[in-house]
């Protein structure tokens, strides 16, 4: 049985790299384009050397339509400023696309559920196995605890990060909103100065941006009378990229449709 051919967007980038390197090692998957941003100054060079590894005999290109001609699935991890364009050529091409680009905007997810109607998409703010049982842990801590716990939610990163919070912190957010009843009224983003007395359905988002930290996510419920803490620590990107792999494997031969990481997970 032939390998499912993976195409790499934003190959160039440390999520780029971590994919590729992960492939290199897959039975399932091989690495099929490896597409970089227009004049980025790698571009030519050799994928598998650009992430640490032997050569993999596929150049990093600019090129996206090749990139789709060439690959059964498409994982990208580029940036949000081109990524309409990512979905629309995936679309063109009648390709499965991996979405872990953050940073999106609500027309974004808006054009991605449109998408889904007509090719198979993963769209999860992290791929990881470790990270998807933050969330439903997440979940049925809010569904126990939401009425008598203050909840508070910090999230850190590596100091090169440019989004804050977290598209990983937002998804926390959103599963909180659900699982306790509460609308966005009812979030806040850091604390500067005076504030009133804290709401008793407030839940607050908390943010750092420093050194290397490949990712942490923690989410605090407290009481008068004890704390509760559930945390995510990523110690290597490979944890993502490995998720991202197994969602591109799982998108294989799917006709249409919008999934996320607990249906490839099976959670």
């Amino acid at each position: 049985m032939s390998k499912i051919k993976v195409g790499v967007i934003g190959a160039g980038g440390r999520m780029g790299k971590s994919i590729i390197q992960v492939l290199s090692l897959s039975k399932k998957s091989v690495l099929s384009a490896a597409v970089v941003r227009e004049g980025a100054i790698y571009a030519g060079f050799d994928s598998g050397n650009h992430a640490g590894i032997k050569e993999t005999g596929i150049l990093l290109s600019s090129d996206l339509q090749k990139a789709n001609e060439d690959s059964d699935v498409l994982i990208d991890f580029s940036t949000h400023t081109g990524f309409e364009s990512i979905l629309n050529t995936a679309l063109k091409n009648r390709k499965p696309l991996v979405i872990g680009t953050t940073g999106l905007t609500d027309s974004d997810k808006t054009l991605i559920k449109s998408a889904s109607e007509t090719i198979p998409i993963v769209f999860s703010p992290n791929m990881s196995v470790g990270v998807n049982l933050l969330f439903k842990l997440t979940e049925i801590a809010a569904k126990v605890l939401h009425e008598d716990f203050d909840i508070e939610v910090l999230d850190i990163h590596h100091r090169h990060k440019k989004d804050a919070p977290s598209g990983t912190a937002m998804y926390l957010k959103e599963v909180l909103l659900e699982a306790s009843k509460r609308s966005e009224e009812n979030v806040i983003y850091g604390r500067h100065g005076m504030y009133p007395e804290r709401d008793q359905k407030e839940i607050a988002m908390h943010t750092m941006r420093a050194g290397e930290v490949v990712g942490e996510h923690t989410v605090y419920f407290f009481s008068p009378e004890e704390r509760i803490e559930i945390t995510h620590r990523a110690q290597d990107r490979k944890t993502f990229a490995s998720g991202a792999v197994k969602a591109a494997e799982f998108l294989h031969g799917k006709s249409k449709g919008l999934y996320n990481m607990f249906d490839v997970l099976g959670i």
